[in-house]
């Protein structure tokens, strides 16, 4: 059988112009493919070494606020603080006051067992009346007193006290009974007789029994 064949050209010299620019046109386009993708990944190094000092910016303006917050509450817990020992300066757990014990005179010659002196009336009737010595006097003594309640007036921003005698004879009793508002503390520039004995507290017994002390001298005068 008869076989074709294609006829053989031999390339001209305008085929070997084009087949060298393609060539080179190939090669170029390669090279700047090659150098596109040389330059996507120095920008992605650059970026990331970017992305990674700003994360380490961003961690430390997160910690500098950490810092910041805990310095500010401390602050503010170290105000707060201050400002209720301020508040408190004159406020104590336990403090006293001048309280009293009505106390019996010694009994004279002139009454009965019940103190009542027995007479005649004008209408021939027996009839009893109070001794003098049946009056007794009124005896000062400091009385201990125990903070039962406090809290911060916010109208003024001042502390409230309230104390209630602590009876060491009738505990129960002791707790049923009213409380009185801490309106005074004694100050050693106080004169006692300026202070008004129901209203006034003092930080020590001892101070509290020089004021009694007083109380008494009058009561005998």
């Amino acid at each position: 059988m008869y076989e074709y064949e294609e006829p053989y050209y031999e390339p001209t010299l305008a085929d070997e112009i084009m087949m060298e620019y393609q060539q080179k046109m190939k090669d170029a386009l390669l090279e700047s493919v090659r150098q596109n993708i040389e330059n996507v990944k120095s920008e992605n190094v650059r970026l990331s070494e970017e992305n990674a000092i700003l994360q380490d910016k961003v961690s430390n303006i997160a910690q500098k606020q950490r810092e910041l917050d805990h310095l500010k509450s401390n602050m503010e817990r170290k105000v707060r603080g201050e400002r209720l020992a301020s508040l408190m300066q004159d406020m104590q757990v336990i403090m006293y006051e001048a309280d009293y014990v009505n106390e019996e005179l010694p009994k004279c010659s002139k009454c009965n067992e019940k103190r009542k002196i027995e007479f005649i009336s004008p209408l021939g009737k027996s009839m009893t009346e109070k001794c003098s010595c049946d009056i007794g006097k009124k005896r000062y003594l400091p009385k201990e007193n125990i903070c039962v309640e406090f809290r911060i007036n916010r109208d003024n921003n001042k502390m409230m006290a309230w104390y209630k005698i602590h009876r060491t004879d009738d505990y129960d009793y002791a707790r049923y009974e009213s409380s009185d508002l801490l309106e005074a503390v004694y100050s050693k520039d106080m004169k006692f007789e300026d202070l008004k004995r129901n209203s006034v507290f003092f930080k020590s017994k001892e101070e509290c029994q020089k004021y009694c002390d007083w109380l008494n001298s009058k009561e005998v005068s």
